[in-house]
């Protein structure tokens, strides 16, 4: 591959983000990524929600073959149109992409194939007080919802309360995330306030807020 700028790069941000790309491809679009802020954003985006919905995906074993069909499903597309991607574009077909590991065909004697497709995902930075991403949020579903917390910056080792901020200022405790060296992530199937808008936090020991995120 030659000539590698931004819009090659946005055309397959989503498989070089899932190491769907290798050999010649992978080295060349990796050099300009190195050298173009934009581009590392973009790539490292992706790749955190690719992060997350693993995070999500339940805890199911898929059928025999199940991963060699997505992979083709992701890449098939690419060969045929993958310059005339636009951003936006991408960046949606990177979540559909990923949200293929946690769709799962259940296969039952005697019936035919049964898709069962993951809820709508949605995300949310986690930031500290002074506005510094330190991590990430992603809900899926509403009844019970499926929660995935992951913290990996800025946040010192140890236990903290994950819970949910209610209107008129009162808490419900999720559970306990642990952070250790400088990492830590949470999962748990949960039931939320009703609305659009989730506000978490991390608190501490004392009961201090150390980051949150508002998810709409």
């Amino acid at each position: 591959m030659s000539d590698i700028g931004c819009d090659a790069v946005a055309a397959t941000a989503p498989e070089l983000a899932l190491g769907l790309v290798d050999g010649q491809d992978r080295a060349a679009l990796l050099d300009h990524v190195r050298a173009c802020p934009r581009c590392q954003v973009l790539v490292a985006d992706l790749a955190e929600t690719g992060d997350l919905l693993t995070l999500l995906a339940p805890e199911t074993e898929p059928p025999v073959g199940f991963g060699a069909r997505v992979v083709d499903a992701i890449t098939a597309p690419r060969r045929h149109a993958r310059r005339r991607r636009r951003v936006a574009l991408v960046m949606t077909a990177a979540a559909a992409a990923i949200l293929a590991v946690v769709a799962v065909r259940v296969v039952d004697a005697g019936r035919d194939d049964v898709s069962a497709v993951a809820p709508a995902l949605r995300t949310a930075p986690m930031v500290d007080a002074s506005g510094l991403k330190v991590g990430s949020v992603a809900i899926s579903g509403t009844a019970p919802a499926t929660v995935g917390v992951t913290v990996d910056y800025a946040i010192p080792d140890g236990d903290y309360n994950l819970v949910v901020r209610e209107p008129g200022g009162s808490d419900d405790v999720l559970g306990t995330i642990d952070v250790t060296d400088g990492t830590g992530t949470w999962k748990g199937e949960v039931g939320l306030p009703t609305g659009t808008t989730v506000r978490l936090a991390m608190v501490d020991a004392a009961g201090a807020q150390v980051c949150g995120a508002v998810v709409t």
